[in-house]
C-alpha cells in the first residue's frame, strides 16, 4: 500500500491501531508503517473507513422502537446461573412529527422523556415554586411575622388585659358606684 498519498492524521489512526508511536513528521509515520508491515508480514493492510454515514432512513428506524426493558440471559461457567440483564430501549419520535404537535403536546413529551411529573396548570406551577423556593402565601407570611413580634388577637388582648388590671368585678361594687355618682355631680354630667 502506498502510505505517501495518506494524509497525516489517517496515518496517525493506522499507527494506533497498530499499537506504535504517531509522533513526528509525516515521513517518519510512513517509514514506521512500512517497517511495521515489513516485520509481520502485513502486506494487505487497508485504509479504515472515513465514518460510517447513516441515512436518515436508518436513524428513523433506531427511534420508531417502542420503550420497552429487553431482557437478556446471561450463562456463566460458575454454577450454570441465569441473569437477566434489562436494558431500556430508546424510543424516540422523527422530527417531522415534533414539528407538527401543538406546544402543549410538545410540553408534555419533553415531560414524558426526561421523567418530570410537574404541574401543568398555572396554579399548579406557582405552588410547586414557592414549595420549591420556600415562599408562602400572604397569609402565612403574616402568621409568621404575628408570631415572630408576638402579635395575638383581639380576645386573647382582652384576656391578657384582664390579668394586667384585674377583673371588672369594680363595676359591681357599691362603693365604686357611689364615688361614681360622686364625680357626676361634682363635674355636672348627670
Amino acid at each position: 500500500m502506498n502510505y505517501n498519498t495518506l494524509k497525516i492524521d489517517e496515518l496517525k489512526e493506522l499507527l494506533k491501531e497498530r499499537g506504535l508511536s504517531v509522533t513526528g513528521r509525516k515521513q517518519q509515520l510512513v517509514q514506521a508503517l512500512i517497517d511495521y508491515d515489513s516485520q509481520n508480514n502485513h502486506t494487505d493492510s487497508t485504509v479504515p473507513a472515513a465514518t460510517a454515514t447513516t441515512s436518515v432512513s436508518a436513524e428513523k428506524e433506531e427511534f420508531d422502537e417502542p420503550m420497552t426493558n429487553s431482557s437478556n440471559e446471561v450463562k456463566t461457567d460458575q454454577g450454570e446461573k441465569n441473569v437477566s440483564i434489562s436494558e431500556p430501549v430508546r424510543q424516540t419520535i422523527c422530527i417531522s412529527d415534533v414539528n407538527q404537535l401543538s406546544e402543549k403536546e410538545r410540553v408534555e413529551l419533553r415531560r414524558q422523556k426526561f421523567g418530570a411529573c410537574g404541574p401543568s396548570t398555572e396554579a399548579e406551577k406557582r405552588l410547586a415554586r414557592s414549595k420549591r423556593f420556600g415562599s408562602t402565601s400572604e397569609d402565612d407570611k403574616r402568621k409568621l411575622r404575628q408570631e415572630r413580634f408576638g402579635m395575638i388577637s383581639e380576645a386573647d388582648k382582652i384576656k391578657n388585659r384582664r390579668e394586667r388590671f384585674g377583673t371588672m368585678s369594680r363595676v359591681n361594687d357599691p362603693d365604686h358606684e357611689k364615688k361614681i355618682q360622686a364625680r357626676k355631680l361634682r363635674f355636672g354630667l348627670k
